[in-house]
């Protein structure tokens, strides 16, 4: 029962984490139509970023903070110089283009950092004592603080969208661009302050998997595979349904490493398969909305 126990917390933080990433992917999708594929790796270079300020001695959670807004601002960039000009004139470029962002970030990470490992602290105690129990089973503080992260997260994130009036406006934009126009919304503005959002968040995403994954450029390659499963199998236009995925992918995946060992190497392929099993039956994911068209 103690291992149980371990496991499912080890699944819960880090399905918390893959959470982040879909959520960071749904955000964008819903207000733009597009999947943004170099937000892996914005929170990539942003945790590269945090490291050397934890190394230059600002504490980590200042660190933390400071490459968020950098994440802010690199998919504000993004959207307004990149997406923007060619989205309206061929949309299915823009996916060659956010493909071609996820190289350069990827390369310039590469060229500033090198390739070998760094270091970033953890914002939570990591000590040996750093554990609480639960009957026989030891869980982490770490584990815990992530959980806890997400929940913030999703939190901060339904008071903005049901109760301030930039929220109500990005929920609009999302659901309407040209009506949204015609009622005085730059759309504009909060389509750069959408992506700003999701790159903000995927940069915590990475932020808090860095100190136990470890630092190096790929450091987000397999959890954008794992988010963005996540964020098809909640539904990509569903926040809540990002959250519920990742969760549930971070699950299977630790239950999977734990009782059965030889699907260990063949994790993303079983994923595949549970996602293709859903979609059968739900195409617009579990809490996606299926849109109906008129003739």
């Amino acid at each position: 029962m103690s291992l149980f126990i371990q496991r499912m917390f080890d699944g819960l933080a880090e399905g918390s984490i893959y959470a982040l990433l879909a959520l960071a992917l749904v955000v964008i999708f819903r207000s733009t139509g597009q999947l943004n594929f170099a937000q892996g790796e914005i929170g990539t270079l942003c945790a590269f970023f945090a490291s050397t300020f934890t190394l230059a001695g600002i504490p980590v959670w200042i660190a933390m903070g400071m490459a968020m807004v950098i994440g802010f601002l690199i998919a504000a960039f993004v959207e307004r110089v990149v997406v923007r000009p060619i989205e309206h004139r061929n949309p299915g470029a823009v996916i060659v283009a956010l493909i071609g962002v996820f190289l350069a970030v990827n390369q310039l990470t590469a060229m500033f950092w090198g390739v070998d490992a760094r270091s970033l602290p953890s914002p939570f105690p990591t000590d040996a004592d750093s554990f609480f129990r639960i009957g026989d089973a030891a869980i982490r503080w770490e584990r815990i603080g992530i959980i806890g992260v997400l929940i913030v997260t999703v939190f901060l994130l339904f008071l903005l969208f049901n109760y301030t009036k930039i929220g109500l406006a990005m929920r609009a934009v999302a659901n309407n661009q040209e009506s949204s126009n015609l009622v005085g919304i730059r759309v504009g503005n909060i389509l750069i302050l959408g992506w700003g959002l999701a790159g903000a968040i995927g940069a915590l995403a990475a932020l808090l998997l860095a100190p136990s994954a470890g630092l190096t450029g790929s450091l987000m390659l397999g959890p954008f595979l794992f988010a963005s499963v996540a964020a098809v199998l909640g539904g990509l236009d569903s926040p809540m349904g990002a959250v519920v995925g990742g969760i549930l992918i971070g699950l299977l995946k630790a239950f999977l490493i734990g009782y059965v060992s030889w699907l260990s190497d063949m994790l993303f392929p079983v994923l595949l398969v549970v996602l293709l099993a859903v979609l059968l039956f739900r195409p617009a994911g579990l809490f996606g909305t299926e849109k109906v068209e008129r003739v």
